[in-house]
């Protein structure tokens, strides 16, 4: 009898436990569905106000449709990508400098030859820069959490970092911390700026510089509803005209004001187009986007990159500068050739986080300028992707490199 018991019992617990898991994996798919049709609604609303901009070809563009449909502007003395896999929005539109449409034929010799940049939509402009009440554009910069907070966005886990708005009037909280656009003046003085070849030889006449390059960025962003990003680290960067191509290993040990001043010259002869250093305000958005169309997570934006960069405790395979392909074991410091791993790649975008850090147009404090997505090079700590490293523009090193980004005139 009491044999029976138990087994009446055990039959008992089973059913319990199954009806358990049973609602365990309900409850999952509601989340992973609800998710994905959170995530698919952002995606349908950055389309559908994107494409509420008219967009006609002019002197400077003209319109293509990615695979599924969707406007493209692309700048005149550019194609975009016919390989499958380059040429959907949601996974990354890729461009190509020159005339020569890009196959599946010739995709591999383009890659290493032809500078090429990702289409990053910006669909709510109000969260990409604003205005102070003496008139000035600041760019809208973000911290990213994976926190549940209500102070953070739901879907991509920002907050403003170091600004307020209240009635249309933005408000930077701290002239010394975090901002663009801005000089660092410790470093940005006359007799120092006379002898750097950047155009301004003052001050005064720089951040004016500045200002313009970036109030230009801003109006184009809203005229065509976005930006380029490179598709790979800056490389030849110790020349004077450098390129964004698949393969390159001349991507570091460059001051801050040597990279600024030459990523102007990847556009070339084009006179449609203008290519520069990354501001931080794209960086986050770029950050956003990868989250938006669910690429990437906000754990993996704000926590740790370590999944898909190429950082000291990461490990993955990548083709080397001799074109074999290599192992990069964990807990080793290996530098690699851009665009040689696909372990690297977010929406077509190479090596975003680990491998180089990317400078960029941010200053902070009165002595630094921003670099993003860490590094290969193991500082006891590898710093994802929405995280900020400061340091001086006047440093050059082997893990310091910097990202480029094109916008159409």
């Amino acid at each position: 009898m009491a044999e029976k018991t138990r087994k009446q019992i055990n039959r008992k617990m089973v059913c319990i436990i199954c009806g358990i898991l049973a609602v365990i994996v309900v409850l999952t798919s509601l989340i992973f569905a609800f998710s994905k049709k959170e995530n698919s609604t952002v995606l349908q609303a950055t389309k559908s106000t994107v494409n509420a901009i008219n967009l006609e070809n002019n002197e400077h563009m003209h319109v293509e449709e990615d695979a599924s449909g969707e406007k493209v502007p692309v700048p005149n003395g550019y194609v975009g990508s016919s390989v499958t896999g380059e040429n959907e929005i949601d996974t990354g539109y890729v461009i190509y400098e020159g005339e020569e449409a890009v196959t599946d034929s010739n995709v591999a010799d383009a890659q290493k030859n032809r500078n090429q940049y990702v289409w990053v939509p910006v669909p709510d402009i109000s969260k990409f820069y604003g205005t102070d009440a003496n008139g000035k554009k600041w760019g809208k910069n973000y911290s990213f959490s994976s926190s549940t907070s209500s102070s953070y966005d739901e879907i991509t886990g920002t907050k403003p970092y170091n600004w307020s708005e209240s009635d249309g009037v933005m408000t930077i909280s701290s002239k010394t911390s975090y901002r663009e656009p801005d000089i660092v003046k410790s470093y940005d003085y006359d007799s120092t700026l006379k002898t750097r070849g950047l155009g301004a030889k003052t001050t005064h006449e720089f951040l004016n510089q500045l200002e313009k390059e970036f109030n230009n960025m801003i109006v184009s962003v809203e005229k065509y509803g976005g930006f380029y990003i490179g598709r790979y680290e800056t490389g030849n960067i110790n020349q004077e005209t450098p390129v964004v191509q698949k393969g390159n290993t001349n991507i570091s040990s460059q001051t801050w004001y040597n990279m600024y001043k030459r990523c102007k010259n990847i556009k070339g002869d084009n006179t449609n187009v203008e290519t520069g250093m990354i501001w931080g305000n794209q960086w986050d958005r770029t950050l956003m986007w990868l989250i938006e169309t669910g690429s990437k997570t906000k754990e993996q934006i704000a926590d740790d990159s370590t999944s898909w960069g190429n950082y000291n405790n990461a490990t993955f395979e990548y083709v080397n500068s001799s074109g074999s392909t290599a192992t990069k074991n964990e807990g080793s410091s290996t530098r690699i050739p851009t665009g040689s791993a696909e372990y690297t790649k977010a929406n077509n975008i190479y090596d975003l986080v680990g491998n180089v850090r990317d400078w960029t147009m941010e200053a902070s404090s009165t002595y630094y300028r921003v670099c993003r997505g860490g590094s290969y090079f193991n500082y006891g700590y590898d710093y994802p992707a929405g995280y900020r490293y400061s340091y001086y523009p006047t440093y050059s090193g082997s893990n310091y490199g910097c990202r480029s980004a094109l916008y159409i005139k």
